[in-house]
C-alpha cells in the first residue's frame, strides 16, 4: 500500500526498461546510449509541463523516449493513456511489436498485467490499474469519448488535416480527452517534419514558449557548442555520395578548436553535452529553465548528427544526394536537419507578364525580316494535347514571339496546326514550323512514339530530366530486333534539362518588351495562359517545382519550345539575303535546312 517514490524518468528507465531483442542495442537501457533523451524524459513530468513537443529525424530515439514514459507513468504516475498513429495498420503494428513487448520484457512492468489474454490486443491493452489505448488519426471514434491523462500523438504531421468532413483535426480531437486532468495532463507530441504548415513545425515555432536545442562539448578544447551541417566536413575532391558514406570520410570539425571529430568523438561530445534554451540570451539549462519560468508548453528540436545510430559520413552522403535529385534533397532537410522542406518561391506575378503582349492577332508572325523559324512545344495529357508555336530571331539575340497557343484533342489537329496550318507575317512572308518536341513520358508514350515515326524529322519525343551536365542530348530507342545496334535514321529520344531550360526561361521573362531576348506575346494571348506561366517556383534547393500542382501547361509547353529552338540551333543562323531561312520557298538556306531536318541530324550537325 506504500505510495511510490516518485524519482526521475530517467532513473527508473535505466533501473526497469528492458529493449526488445529486434532494437539496435537490446538489453536493460542504458542513457549513455543516448544521453540526449534523458533530458526529454525528466522534464517531460516536470510539474507545469503539460505538452512535450518532440521535433526529430528518425533514428534519434524518439519513440522509445516516450514509450519510457509511459512506462513511467504505468509504474508511478498511473492513468489511462492514447496512442495516437498516422493510420490503423501503424497502431497495431505498434501495439504489438514495442509496447505490449515493453511491458512483458519489464518484470516491473510485467506485474501490472492482469493476466487475462483478452485484455491484451492489438487496439486495448488493459492492465490491472489502467488501460491504454490505441487511435489512428482517420477515425475520430477512436479519438473520443476516453477521458485520460496521457495523450501520445506519433508521426503527426503524417496525419490528415480531418478526421472526417464532420470533426476538426485529429490532434485536436486528441488533445480534448485530456480536458478533464488539468493539473496531470501530459501530451507528447512526436514527429519528423515536413513542411512549414505541417502540425509538428507550427506545434515547435508558434505553439511552445521554449524550444530547446541540445549543445555538445568538444572532447578536445571542452567547449559547448551547437553542431551544425556546415561543420561537418569531407574531402574537397570526394562527391560521390557512395564513396563519403561506405569509407566513412566525413568528420566534424570544432569551430572553436578546428579539432577534427570522427563518430567515436561525435559520441562522446554529444554525452557530455546538455538541453539549454534558445532564448532568453543568455541562454539556459534546462532545469533551471523550467524552475524559473515553469512553462506549461515545451519543445525539443533535435538534428540526426547528435545520434549515435547515425554516422556523419550518412548526413553527408544525403546531402550530396540532395543536390543530384530533389526529393532526396527534401529527405535531407526532414531526416537529417529536421527541419521543414521550405519553398522559395521567385515572384513572377501576373501583372509583371502582360506588357510582353504586342499588338499581333493570334497566328500572325512578326514582320521586317526579324524570324528565322517557328518551334513548337507539345505538353501530352490524357485528354489530348497543349501546344504553343513560337517565332525565333537570327541569332544569339534569342527574341521570341508566341504565334500559337491552345490545346487540341487529337493527333490529327496536332499535325494540322503545326504543318498544314499556313502562318504568315505582316509581309506575306509564309513560315513553317521547323521543329516541335513533344513531352512523350507519362501519358501515351508509345502513341507519341508513333506519331512521330510518322512525321520523322520533324518532331522530336522528349523526356525532361532534372540533373544533366549539357542541356539535352539524344538517345536511340529504336535498334535491329534481337540486337542493340541502332537503327540508322531510326527514332530518338530527346532527353530535355528542365532546369537548365527553366532558368532561361524564367530570365527571358524578366526582360522588357522592347529589349533585346524578350520572352513575347501575341494580343489575344488569355488571361489563363498567362496565370499558368506564374505557377512553377523555385524551392531552397535551386530547383523548379509547382508547390500548388496547379496547371502549368503553358510553362510547360514554353520549356519545350525553347529546348526545341536550341535543338535546332537558330541562335547560329545568319541571315541569307533579305529574307529569312525560316521563310516557305525564300533561297538555298532553306533548302539546305529542310534537307538538314528531313535527316533528323543533330543540332552539332545543323551547326556545322
Amino acid at each position: 500500500m506504500r505510495r511510490k517514490k516518485l524519482i526521475p524518468v530517467s532513473q527508473w528507465t535505466e533501473k526497469y526498461r528492458i529493449v526488445p531483442g529486434d532494437s539496435p542495442i537490446p538489453g536493460k537501457w542504458k542513457n549513455a546510449t543516448a544521453p540526449y533523451l534523458s533530458g526529454i524524459m525528466d522534464a517531460s513530468f516536470f510539474p507545469s509541463v503539460q505538452e512535450i513537443i518532440v521535433c526529430a529525424p528518425p533514428q534519434t530515439g524518439k519513440s522509445e523516449c516516450v514509450n519510457n514514459c509511459v512506462g513511467y507513468a504505468i509504474d508511478r504516475m498511473p492513468g489511462n493513456v492514447l496512442y495516437v498513429y498516422p493510420d490503423e495498420l501503424t497502431a497495431k503494428e505498434n501495439c504489438n511489436d514495442r509496447i505490449q513487448p515493453m511491458i512483458n520484457d519489464s518484470p516491473r512492468l510485467k506485474t501490472y498485467l492482469t493476466g487475462y489474454e483478452d485484455d491484451a490486443s492489438s487496439l486495448k491493452i488493459k492492465l490491472q490499474h489502467m488501460k491504454i489505448y490505441m487511435g489512428w488519426a482517420t477515425s475520430a471514434s477512436r479519438l473520443g469519448n476516453k477521458p485520460l491523462p496521457y495523450a501520445v500523438l506519433d508521426e503527426e504531421d503524417k496525419y490528415p488535416a480531418i478526421a472526417n468532413k464532420r470533426e476538426a483535426a485529429p490532434v485536436d480531437l486528441a488533445k480534448k480527452r485530456t480536458r478533464n486532468f488539468p493539473y496531470k495532463r501530459k501530451i507528447w507530441r512526436v514527429s519528423t517534419p515536413t513542411v512549414e504548415s505541417g502540425s509538428i513545425w507550427k506545434a515547435l515555432t508558434q505553439e511552445a514558449e521554449v524550444v530547446f536545442v541540445y549543445w555538445v562539448q568538444c572532447p578536445r578544447c571542452e567547449v559547448l557548442q551547437l553542431m551544425v551541417f556546415s561543420q561537418i566536413k569531407w574531402p574537397a575532391d570526394k562527391r560521390d555520395p557512395r564513396a563519403v558514406e561506405t569509407q566513412k570520410l566525413a568528420w566534424y570539425e570544432c569551430e572553436h578548436c578546428q579539432s577534427r571529430w570522427n563518430d567515436a568523438d561525435r559520441n562522446q561530445a554529444v554525452k557530455n553535452g546538455a538541453w539549454f534554451s534558445r532564448s532568453p540570451t543568455p541562454r539556459l539549462p534546462l532545469l533551471e529553465y523550467l524552475q524559473t519560468y515553469r512553462p506549461r508548453s515545451i519543445g525539443f528540436h533535435m538534428r540526426v548528427w547528435i545520434s549515435p545510430f547515425v554516422s556523419m559520413s550518412e548526413s553527408a552522403a544525403a546531402f550530396l544526394w540532395g543536390l543530384q535529385d530533389i526529393n532526396k534533397f527534401k529527405d535531407f532537410k526532414n531526416a537529417h536537419e529536421a527541419e521543414p522542406w521550405k519553398i522559395i518561391v521567385k515572384e513572377r506575378s501576373e501583372t509583371a507578364l502582360l506588357p510582353l503582349r504586342d499588338d499581333r492577332p493570334r497566328g500572325v508572325v512578326p514582320g521586317g525580316n526579324q524570324v528565322a523559324a517557328l518551334t513548337g512545344g507539345i505538353d501530352t495529357q490524357d485528354n489530348g494535347f497543349y501546344f504553343e508555336i513560337r517565332a525565333w530571331s537570327w541569332g544569339l539575340r534569342k527574341d521570341s514571339w508566341q504565334v500559337r497557343e491552345g490545346f487540341l484533342l487529337t493527333f490529327e489537329d496536332l499535325a494540322r496546326v503545326l504543318w498544314e496550318d499556313e502562318y504568315f507575317d505582316a509581309d506575306g512572308n509564309q513560315y513553317i514550323v521547323r521543329l516541335a518536341v513533344q513531352d512523350a513520358m507519362g501519358h501515351k508514350t508509345s502513341e507519341v512514339y508513333d506519331f512521330c515515326r510518322l512525321h520523322r524529322g520533324r518532331i522530336f519525343p522528349s523526356k525532361g530530366e532534372r540533373v544533366m551536365n549539357q542541356p539535352f542530348t539524344y538517345t536511340q530507342i529504336e535498334f535491329y530486333p534481337g540486337s542493340k545496334k541502332p537503327i540508322k535514321g531510326g527514332l530518338k529520344l530527346i532527353r530535355v534539362n528542365t532546369q537548365f531550360f527553366k532558368n532561361e526561361l524564367s530570365n527571358r521573362l524578366e526582360i522588357a518588351p522592347a529589349d533585346p531576348g524578350a520572352w513575347r506575346y501575341h494580343s489575344e494571348t488569355t488571361d489563363d495562359w498567362i496565370h499558368q506561366m506564374t505557377m512553377e517556383s523555385i524551392d531552397e534547393s535551386g530547383f523548379w517545382i509547382n508547390p500548388t500542382q496547379a496547371p502549368n501547361h503553358a510553362w510547360d509547353c514554353s520549356v519545350l519550345s525553347l529546348a526545341a529552338q536550341d535543338v535546332l540551333g537558330v541562335k547560329f543562323w545568319k541571315k541569307i539575303g533579305d529574307q529569312g531561312s525560316g521563310i516557305r520557298g525564300q533561297g538555298p538556306g532553306l533548302r539546305r535546312s529542310r534537307r538538314i531536318i528531313s535527316k533528323g541530324l543533330t543540332a552539332e550537325d545543323l551547326r556545322a
